[in-house]
């Protein structure tokens, strides 16, 4: 039972009525397994299906006069393939998920009494599924069951070679195609129908591993290492807690944006963790893993820090209080990573007292913010207007790698002091930005206008020698490169201008020295075209292999249209850069503003 608060968040008790894509796709964790029955009547109605497609195959054949030429797209590079090789589908649908197995729609007897078996029903009426008919006459051709009992050598050839590029996939897309090729050629296996042996759970555990390795999490990832867990359930083979630490980090991040149903998604996994049952084929199998352990999970740290995470990225404050409940209910200390998950819900939600209480609470266990809690503090306060406070962040943070000179210590002494005595943020001496900071500084400066500072801060990060632990480093010197211009400091930008742009001025002659002069007002804004020209060339002169989203290209042709008075022939123009540096191709609104530009036709250079 969870511990904690539950009426605000009205999590059901019913699993099966919670509106959870969760529960669509694993159904092996909210309900029992499908019996053998249920799985060998679907093996024959893939056998009949097979039978089919044979006879249509013989069928056209006949009448060809013998043509040996494969006309099928999926086999045209494969002339010599036995009619009888089980034809092998698209490695995996739009979503990642197996696609449904066909159901056969052809009225033939075997067909027809398969499905009346199946309680499918037919086009004479509804049957009784309990109803037993007696098999149909036999006929020319071998029982399919006979074929899918057996193993061929050549089957199992390729089963093997299946096996071996799933443990050699470096990859996500290798080692998923490998594993879903592997379940879509041997179905029967997959349920332990036949006495062929199934997956090996070291191969299941390093495509879990790869998938729970990978970012961004996405709706497609979840999907898959969802699916590949169930394999592992239904195998008889332990989850371990890494990977329902994955599998919990992955629901919470299905979608660009969280919401309070992602925070439900992560607490059924959180119950599922915690009460999963064993297989119901475990018992009976003597196939299985030798010592499987089905036991419950014990969450650790980690687990209640992810789910604190996702619920301080949904903002809704019931999830935070739920959250909290569950992690004191254990009885766990929480660590670093734990106080700062919550920094994030405070700076969304505007509570700067919150992001100071946190630096406290830290304080007082002994714990060190460290880089990445010194980063988002400089996003917290700059997100919520506090521009001096993030400045002097990082005035301390660029001091501590090059000292000032040209000013007195005394004054960042009292920087440090004053930060550390009012906002209750330590930054020790061996902290240094990194790019994050530089990125975080530049898209605050940008938001709030200040185009000057944030270009200042822009060339500071250009100008300053990458010393990340991952950064590359020159092999004819030894000494790091210089930190590369990013997307993400350009978009931060591009958002100033296309936030900040003021439409120029029209050119209108007026007598020098008159009253009409003297009364125009002069624009002194930063975020003119010319300076936007600027960042625009540098941005053009990116490295060839730079791909900007399309959510970037979006706001380059707003910040143009802004600070040109939405000038046609210059919109024009940037769009065919645009388009012949980064390929174009784009759709959504940039297909819809691209038709307003050019006109409908979409004549400019394509």
């Amino acid at each position: 039972m969870l511990a904690g608060s539950t009426s605000s968040l009205r999590l059901s008790p019913a699993l099966s009525q919670t509106p959870c894509l969760f529960h669509q796709v694993q159904r092996v964790f909210a309900r029992k397994q499908a019996t053998s029955h249920t799985f060998l009547v679907h093996r024959r109605i893939h056998a009949a299906h097979r039978m089919r497609e044979r006879e249509v195959r013989c069928a056209v054949s006949e009448r060809k006069g013998g043509d040996a030429l494969v006309r099928n797209a999926a086999l045209a590079d494969h002339p010599d393939t036995d009619t009888h090789q089980t034809r092998v589908l698209k490695p995996f649908g739009p979503d990642g998920l197996m696609p449904d197995t066909p159901l056969p729609t052809d009225g033939s007897p075997h067909v027809e009494a398969i499905n009346l078996h199946a309680g499918i029903g037919s086009t004479h009426g509804q049957q009784s599924p309990h109803h037993h008919h007696p098999n149909p006459q036999p006929t020319g051709h071998q029982d399919p069951l006979d074929s899918l009992e057996e193993t061929p050598p050549d089957r199992m050839k390729t089963r093997q070679e299946l096996l071996d590029s799933l443990l050699k996939a470096t990859s996500v897309t290798d080692g998923w195609e490998a594993y879903h090729t592997l379940t879509v050629m041997f179905p029967y296996q997959i349920h332990h129908l036949s006495g062929a042996p199934k997956i090996p759970q070291r191969h299941l555990h390093y495509l879990a591993r790869l998938l729970a390795s990978t970012k961004p999490r996405t709706r497609t990832l979840f999907l898959r290492l969802s699916a590949v867990l169930t394999m592992l359930h239904r195998s008889g083979y332990r989850i371990y807690l890494w990977e329902w630490n994955a599998l919990l980090d992955c629901a919470g991040k299905r979608w660009r944006k969280c919401s309070l149903e992602d925070y439900k998604a992560a607490v059924e996994v959180f119950s599922k963790m915690t009460t999963l049952q064993p297989s119901e084929d475990a018992g009976d199998d003597e196939k299985l893993a030798t010592e499987p352990d089905f036991g419950q999970v014990q969450p650790d740290i980690i687990t209640y820090t992810t789910l604190l995470y996702i619920a301080g990225r949904s903002l809704h404050p019931s999830a935070i209080r739920h959250a909290s409940n569950l992690l004191r209910a254990s009885g766990l200390p929480p660590n670093r990573i734990t106080h700062l998950s919550l920094l994030h819900y405070y700076t969304r939600t505007k509570q700067l007292s919150g992001v100071r209480s946190t630096l406290q609470k830290m304080k007082e266990q002994s714990f060190e913010p460290g880089l990445d809690g010194i980063n988002a503090c400089i996003w917290a306060y700059g997100r919520n207007g506090h521009m001096d406070v993030a400045s002097t962040i990082y005035r301390v943070l660029r001091h501590n790698l090059q000292p000032e000179l040209d000013v007195g210590e005394y004054d960042v002494e009292a920087a440090v002091k004053y930060l550390l005595d009012v906002e209750g943020i330590a930054i020790p001496d061996n902290l240094i930005p990194d790019e994050i900071t530089y990125t975080a500084l530049i898209q605050a400066f940008a938001y709030h206008g200040q185009f000057m500072k944030a270009l200042h801060v822009f060339v500071d990060m250009l100008s300053t020698p990458n010393r990340e632990p991952k950064a590359t480093m020159d092999q004819e010197t030894g000494e790091p490169f210089l930190y590369q211009p990013t997307l993400a400091a350009f978009r931060g930008i591009f958002l100033g201008f296309a936030r900040h742009a003021q439409k120029p001025l029209s050119p209108i002659k007026i007598p020098p020295g008159s009253l009409s002069e003297r009364l125009r007002p002069i624009q002194k804004s930063d975020w003119n075209l010319d300076n936007l020209h600027q960042v625009f060339k540098a941005f053009m002169n990116l490295p060839a292999d730079v791909k900007p989203s399309e959510r970037l290209i979006y706001w380059i042709l707003v910040s143009f249209g802004k600070a040109s008075g939405n000038d046609a022939g210059k919109l024009r123009k940037v769009f065919l850069q645009l388009e012949q540096r980064f390929g174009g191709g784009w759709g959504g609104r940039l297909d819809r503003l691209r038709k307003s530009i050019f006109g409908d036709n979409g004549s400019g250079g394509r």
